[in-house]
């Protein structure tokens, strides 16, 4: 066998970089494993390279990552939770808050409500008494002074409507998920605040409501007095009229004086009290046009002598050519007089045109105070019998003679004259 270098077999290690002359390579032949064999690999082992473990590496990093992993989904879901029930509370208090806000709400808007009532039916009762033209009962001071508080509580009227036209939100089903309750929780609180804003701005309107309705009811009740005031003058100044005008003007100007607040049953006592002085100067221009001619001046003294006779009790006067069918062309002096037996008001005289014609003579004087004698019953009712006619006409005879009237005139020609004891009792009634 020839001696020399052996070449290496490929993919074996290049372990010995060449053999001992004359020795033989067991390594590279592959021969059996020996104690040369086992010192040749044994010195490759101690030389080459320590092997790396990775297998169990990559087992710590995927229980890292698994861990890391279930504490990221743990942590997500306390949060989860946090917002969750940070959300819940808070959209509790919010919805809460709202509530509370527009029962308040609803209490201003109850309240504003009432009293805008009250200042409407004042700007009504202005409405009518403005509408009543007698100056002498709205002058023109008035008027103003009317129409300005009107104004002003119509307007403030306008302002509280426009509050109440307001929509109240509703807070609606609650949500479930935290970013839901989150942002209708913020919604939940701009209502409560514009709830509150609109509560406070009901009951400033409530406090000019009331200030409005105060000045126009003062105003209102100054012009109800005052005109009020000014039915005796009226009455004086339309003498003759008919008494059952004149009563209701009086009744209804009683009413006014005494008034101290101002509705539209006042405004429509006010609008009454002006129709009846109406009625009164009607009624005057009337029975003056009825007395009209050459009799007219002592009609009209003989009525101012009757009512002077009785002063309180009202007259009313009929005139005509016969009374009971007596008077004018048969030379008698006729009169009559009818009053009510179930209340006490007035009383209507009649007189035949020659009473006026035989004026001023005793005999119509005495004729006249006999008929103011029945008139006046309505002033000292229980005096004496008014069932009876004779008794009737004796208290009416006795009355003329206690008031000096001695002429035959006052009754005694026609029913005969009256005990000394009626006379005396009926100086009495005055």
């Amino acid at each position: 066998m020839a001696e020399g270098r052996s070449t290496p077999v490929p993919g074996t290690p290049d372990a010995v970089a060449g053999t001992p002359d004359g020795g033989h390579d067991f390594t590279t032949a592959g021969g059996s494993a020996g104690p040369a064999n086992a010192t040749a690999y044994d010195h490759a082992a101690l030389h080459a390279p320590a092997p790396q473990a990775p297998a169990p590496r990559r087992r710590r990093r995927a229980v890292l990552a698994w861990s890391l992993s279930v504490a990221g989904v743990l942590l997500l879901a306390g949060l989860a939770t946090v917002l969750q029930l940070t959300a819940n509370l808070g959209y509790d208090q919010a919805r809460t808050g709202l509530a509370s806000a527009v029962s308040t709400q609803s209490d201003e808007a109850t309240h504003n409500d009432r009293v805008r009532a009250v200042d409407d039916e004042s700007a009504r009762a202005a409405d009518t008494l403005l509408a009543v033209t007698d100056p002498a009962l709205v002058s023109d001071a008035d008027r103003a002074a009317l129409t300005a508080a009107r104004d002003r509580a119509q307007k403030a009227s306008a302002a509280a409507m426009s509050l109440s036209a307001t929509p109240v939100p509703e807070p609606g089903a609650k949500p479930f998920w935290f970013w839901e309750l989150y942002a209708r929780t913020a919604r939940l609180d701009a209502d409560s605040r514009a709830m509150r804003t609109l509560g406070s701005a009901l009951g400033r309107s409530s406090e000019e409501l009331g200030s409005a309705t105060s000045a126009l009811d003062k105003t209102g009740v100054a012009v109800a007095n005052a005109a009020g005031g000014l039915a005796a003058q009226i009455e004086n100044d339309n003498r003759p009229s008919p008494n059952a005008g004149v009563l209701a003007m009086r009744d209804l100007a009683a009413k006014l004086v005494a008034t101290t607040s101002f509705d539209e049953e006042v405004a429509q006592g006010f609008r009454d009290y002006a129709a009846s002085i109406q009625k009164v100067r009607d009624g005057h221009a009337a029975t003056l046009a009825a007395e009209a001619g050459p009799l007219q001046g002592a009609r009209q003294e003989i009525e101012d002598f009757a009512r002077g006779l009785a002063p309180g009790v009202l007259l009313d006067f009929e005139w005509a050519d016969r009374v009971n069918d007596l008077g004018g062309d048969n030379g008698y002096l006729s009169g009559e007089t009818v009053w009510p037996t179930t209340w006490g008001q007035y009383a209507t005289i009649r007189l035949s045109n020659s009473v006026a014609e035989d004026w001023p003579g005793p005999s119509s004087h005495a004729l006249v105070a006999h008929e103011v004698g029945h008139a006046i019953t309505t002033k000292c009712w229980g005096m004496y019998d008014t069932t009876n006619s004779q008794t009737v006409e004796a208290w009416a005879t006795a009355w003329a003679i206690s008031m000096g009237f001695t002429d035959e005139g006052n009754g005694t020609q026609a029913y005969g004259p009256p005990p000394q004891e009626l006379i005396d009792k009926a100086a009495a009634c005055r």
